[in-house]
């Protein structure tokens, strides 16, 4: 996985070897990286299955390429930016207006898509809030 994640920092270019890797990829190798796997790799995230959100504040020490939600490097999303500013319009909303709670009779089934799904969908109990 250290291996696949170094190959990602690098830019496209000739066949050859990549950074400080003892891979070799020659013209026309395709080179896939699993966002799911990266982002659940216990070399990189102590502990990668528990929730901790402390992991992303401004004075947490990480790899620069950690976290991959949009990609990375000089050709990462363009839509970063809009994306994550309408999530926050959408959530702060969602949390002014409603109080949420999963609900413990449909609880997700993660499945490992190019994005993570669940298989039977997040289901929510909403009280809106006075």
């Amino acid at each position: 996985m250290e291996s696949a994640a170094k190959l990602c920092e690098q830019t496209p270019g000739p066949a050859g070897r990549y950074g400080h890797s003892s891979l070799f990829c020659p013209t026309g190798f395709l080179v896939l990286l699993s966002f799911y796997a990266l982002h659940h790799n216990p070399n990189v995230w102590p502990n990668p299955e528990v929730f901790d959100p402390s992991r992303f504040a401004p004075d947490a020490s990480r790899h620069s390429h950690a976290v991959l939600p949009f990609s990375g490097g000089s050709r990462n999303c363009i839509g970063q930016h809009f994306a994550m500013n309408e999530l926050k319009v959408a959530v702060a909303l969602t949390l002014l207006r409603f109080e949420l709670a999963p609900d413990p009779f449909r609880i997700p089934v993660p499945t490992p898509r190019i994005v993570l799904m669940s298989k039977n969908g997040i289901h929510l109990h909403l009280r809106k809030l006075l």
